[in-house]
């Protein structure tokens, strides 16, 4: 809620789909567990990874790019936070419901999976994350590393 989001339960599912449940290099190791990539506008570090996208439904490319990295979980997910703030992404606030989030983030580009909002649909649902988010969602978040 501090940040003005009505929805927690996407963005957990965002962090256990995009960082194997803390178990990827991007998320162990550089504390990005959102597999967010730099841009143009990045002036941190970062790591170049090997990763697939999926520009046509079905057909994965396999590309290297680069990738954020963060010093710590308290970085990596105030980064998240800071990414999801741009124009691109104001629409996310207006999400009343998990599946709203994922259908807003995923048509704004974050994602190139065909699959990207079912996918985290089902960690909502297998986790029962139906619940609104705490007042101080990146402690919460926390909860849910390795």
């Amino acid at each position: 809620k501090q940040y003005g989001y009505k929805v927690a339960s996407p963005i957990i599912a965002q962090a256990c789909i995009e960082s194997a449940y803390g178990q990827s290099q991007l998320g162990a190791k550089y504390h990005n567990y959102f597999g967010m990539k730099c841009g143009s506008s990045w002036k941190g570090k970062s790591v170049n990874l090997t990763t697939k996208e999926e520009y046509s439904v079905g057909n994965l490319t396999t590309i290297k790019d680069n990738f954020r990295v963060y010093d710590n979980m308290d970085q990596g997910v105030k980064g998240y936070f800071e990414f999801i703030s741009s124009s691109r992404y104001s629409n996310l606030k207006s999400a009343k419901t998990a599946q709203q989030y994922l259908e807003y983030i995923k048509s704004d580009g974050y994602a190139t999976s065909s699959t990207y909002v079912n996918t985290n649909m089902k960690v909502v649902n297998n986790f029962n994350l139906t619940f609104s988010p705490p007042d101080n969602l990146d402690i919460f978040l926390k909860t849910f590393s390795p």
